[in-house]
């Protein structure tokens, strides 16, 4: 009987659709003033420039040196998210003249690109039924 109640209790939360929590942290700032900004993709369409194409977006204050996203949104499957500390706050990833991000940016498993930005095979990431707590150095 108990098991068939916990079968049943597992259908349930299966069926109603519950997402697993994704976590992610977010460090190495050089100062905690302005926004973090989030953006999840499930493709490399857009990956990681192009944040219409994201399935998830957030941006949240930075109010210490170190910033927690909680996100469960996201149905399991494999995913790439690029970050960048938005440190004027102006809601845009500054430039460098020469081409280069003037603000710090970030990538899932840290992935780095040679000449450009890393690849969504790179800093991508399966999210499974479980839990998962990913850190993102900039």
């Amino acid at each position: 009987m108990f098991h068939t109640l916990a079968v049943l209790i597992c259908q349930l939360l299966i069926s109603t659709g519950t997402n697993p929590l994704l976590e992610v942290q977010v460090v190495g700032m050089d100062q905690a003033t302005g926004y973090m900004v989030l953006a999840v993709f499930d493709s490399e369409q857009g990956f990681p420039k192009e944040p219409e194409y994201a399935v998830y977006t957030e941006t949240i204050p930075v109010d210490s040196f170190a910033v927690l996203f909680s996100i469960e949104a996201l149905e399991p499957g494999t995913y790439a998210i690029t970050v960048y500390h938005d440190e004027d706050g102006d809601g845009e990833l500054d430039m460098k003249f020469y081409g280069p991000p003037a603000e710090k940016m970030g990538a899932s498993n840290d992935a780095r690109g040679r000449m450009g930005p890393p690849s969504f095979e790179d800093a991508s990431f399966v999210l499974g039924n479980e839990a998962l707590e990913l850190r993102i150095n900039l």
